[in-house]
């Protein structure tokens, strides 16, 4: 076997959100940095709707920073930005006019690659921001989302991967973010997508939460030839999961089947060595291969969802009932037609189902987004809707059947010329998606102070040990061939 194989990085992206609630400040991510661009990955995952949500909103940081930075220190590596659909990187539809300026402004801060979905696969909602893509040189990943219900078949999946081709995209992933498949459907799937590709890569992203993972990961390489272009893998703390499979296991396995992978493994481990001191200081999970879980092919709810979704229960002391709300989930998403549990219709799902479990009476109380979804504003479901449903959330008003894009009123020069001038596109990108009180104090972080932080993981732990006062012992070992450190605390 002599394919060439890639890996694409996703640890400070998806493997964050899965398994630490998005909590990884730029300060943390830059001393690896440049470790990270030394691995030869095809693309480095660094932001997504989560990412920009917990920058602002909880972290106070620029992700705008962020990702300038990031490039400056990785200028050998394709950054990308993941976007769905119409929603782009927040909760309700956007016009297209608003997409647009939103790819751009990404594109203009350093991001090379995006990574385009949809949670209903209406590819439909993908269309605009894939030509606004191509247009400004991104290299562009159209997602085949799966999941399992009477109307995800086959044909479905085939059918997308075609419209994503005619698209004119650079490659195709198959998308499992609640790791729902199996071996045998996940090598049936992939090889049926191979045949109907014009010259794009296939990739494969699939999560590990189910405990089926490993094996689908290695059936996908048993395909030779047909095997996916690029792999999703992350480093330890995170990796596994809810996550994605670790490098090491990807890179293994690969090897020993034949495969070519041009990565610098003394830099990956150099990152699980990292991120793993960096889990103890700050008392984080490190990784875990999931066990076998029956209940999570029931109710499908992804790793970032579930783990948002224990963390909101818990705030509001009602953990205990986390199961019944996981039951409702699975009601909530076959009355609306089967969506996909991805962002944002996982957080409307779940929003629904924890407002039914809690009022006890089923939609008296929904979110807005939940009525316009029934009103055509995200797309066509998957599946038939609920009659009785919509008509208990609508009041009888009638869907539209359009592309939302083509019905969603052009609003950005409207909105500059009510709310400006703005200095940046940056700026205004910003506040067309935040609000102004959450604008007002969101930036709070010393970017000096960020510039002046040390650019290599070794200097990063050995300043971080000098400035802890718990630590009474501190134990340095192979600094020439790797980074290992142990302390011991008092």
């Amino acid at each position: 076997m002599s394919k060439k194989v890639s890996i694409e990085d996703i640890t400070i992206r998806d493997g964050v959100q899965c398994l630490w609630a998005t909590r990884l400040t730029t300060e943390e991510i830059i001393p690896i940095a440049t470790t990270m661009d030394r691995a030869g990955f095809e693309v480095v995952d660094v932001a997504g709707g989560a990412m920009m949500d917990t920058s602002i909103m909880y972290q106070r940081e620029d992700p705008f920073e962020r990702i300038r930075l990031l490039k400056k220190l990785m200028p050998n590596t394709l950054l990308n930005f993941n976007s769905r659909g119409q929603s782009v990187f927040r909760w309700t539809q956007y016009p297209d006019d608003v997409a647009e300026l939103s790819i751009r402004t990404f594109a203009e801060n350093g991001i090379g690659s995006i990574m385009l979905f949809d949670p209903l696969n209406d590819m439909r909602n993908l269309a605009y921001s894939a030509k606004v893509s191509k247009q400004l040189g991104l290299y562009v990943i159209g997602s085949v989302t799966y999941t399992e219900s009477p109307y995800h078949t086959d044909e479905h999946f085939i059918e997308k991967t075609k419209e994503l081709v005619d698209m004119g995209v650079d490659a195709v992933s198959l998308k499992d973010p609640s790791g729902l498949l199996t071996p045998d459907r996940g090598r049936m799937l992939l090889k049926q997508m191979r045949s109907v590709l014009a010259g794009q890569k296939l990739q494969l992203h699939c999560h590990t939460s189910t405990g089926t993972g490993p094996d689908v990961h290695k059936a996908a390489m048993e395909l030779g030839e047909d095997a996916p272009d690029v792999f999703h893998g992350a480093v330890p703390p995170l990796a596994w999961g809810t996550s994605h499979p670790s490098h090491e296991f990807l890179l293994d396995n690969l090897e020993q089947r034949g495969f070519t992978v041009d990565v610098d493994r003394q830099a990956i481990r150099e990152m699980e060595h990292y991120f793993t001191l960096l889990a103890r200081k700050r008392g984080l999970p490190t990784s875990h291969v999931a066990k076998h879980d029956p209940e999570m092919l029931k109710h499908q709810v992804p790793g970032g969802m579930l783990s948002n979704l224990r963390q909101q229960l818990t705030d509001q002391g009602m953990v205990h009932r986390l199961p019944e709300v996981l039951d409702e989930v699975s009601r909530v998403r076959a009355d609306l037609g089967y969506p996909l549990l991805v962002s944002p219709m996982a957080q409307y799902v779940g929003i629904t189902a924890v407002l039914n479990v809690v009022t006890a009476d089923r939609y008296s109380v929904v979110p807005d987004e939940i009525r316009n979804y029934l009103l055509g504003y995200y797309g066509t479901p998957p599946g038939p809707v609920d009659e009785n449903v919509r008509d208990k959330v609508t009041k009888g008003e009638a869907a539209i059947t359009k592309r939302p894009g083509e019905v969603l009123e052009p609003m950005v020069e409207k909105f500059k010329a009510e709310n400006g001038p703005f200095e940046t596109n940056e700026a205004l990108t910003l506040a067309l998606f935040y609000s102004k009180p959450i604008l007002r104090d969101w930036n709070l972080k010393d970017w000096n102070g960020y510039r002046g932080t040390p650019k290599d993981a070794f200097s990063y732990l050995i300043d971080s040990v000098n400035r802890n006062t718990r630590i009474s012992n501190f134990r340095l070992t192979n600094p020439q061939k790797s980074v290992h450190f142990s302390f011991d605390a008092t």
